[in-house]
């Protein structure tokens, strides 16, 4: 089950199939787990607001989806927008990653792709908020919960095959199809090496 905003749920890429979804859809073609992706994303919303803006939707899909894993992918453009601070910000991921373990729900910490917004009006606030979601996850310590750091990535990847982020992007604010599927396929080699094939557990 995923929740974030509009680029984790597609938005601008073809059928609004996005990174994530594509990165299952990998893991279900080439493994010998079926996976059932479930799309809670909220287009729009920031990372503070399913504990505000939409409070008690996050528990209700938790009780009903029932999810093995549960994806927490925020754009952060939509925080650095409305300036939320790192604080808070930091808060509202925790309160969202302690209630899928309560659940007993393997947490994915994905951070966002790249957009034409990382390289230029928020070149300074994406990679604060990036940063502020690792720092969590390792100081959380918990086997159950893991980061997955596609916004480093993609920003590597273009380096090194020394391209920009044109080719990539839908608009100013979200990937296009060939920017989705990049990502997608660096989630699932990062989720393969992080797993191997094996099925993901909750680790009691």
């Amino acid at each position: 089950m995923t929740i974030g905003g509009s680029v984790a749920h597609g938005w601008a890429a073809k059928d609004n199939v996005g990174y994530l979804q594509r990165a299952f859809q990998t893991l279900s073609t080439h493994t010998d787990t079926l996976y059932q992706y479930y799309d809670r994303t909220i287009v729009g919303a920031d990372g503070t607001q399913l504990a505000t803006l939409y409070k008690g939707d996050y528990t209700k899909w938790l009780d009903n989806v029932k999810p093995q894993i549960v994806i927490i992918s925020w754009g952060l453009l939509n925080d650095a927008f409305t300036k939320v601070t790192q604080t808070h910000f930091r808060f509202y991921l925790n309160h969202e990653i302690q209630l899928a373990l309560s659940r007993h729900a393997v947490v994915f910490v994905v951070t966002p792709p790249v957009t034409k917004a990382t390289y230029t009006e928020f070149k300074v606030q994406q990679p604060e908020y990036v940063h502020t979601e690792s720092e969590l996850v390792y100081h959380l310590h918990n086997p159950n919960v893991r980061l997955f750091n596609v916004f480093r990535q993609m920003e590597a990847y273009l380096t090194a095959h020394h391209q920009t982020y044109v080719p990539y992007m839908g608009n100013g604010w979200h990937p296009n199809t060939a920017g989705h599927i990049l990502a997608g396929d660096l989630l699932y080699q990062d989720i393969i090496q992080t797993y191997g094939e094996h099925p993901i557990h909750f680790i009691t």
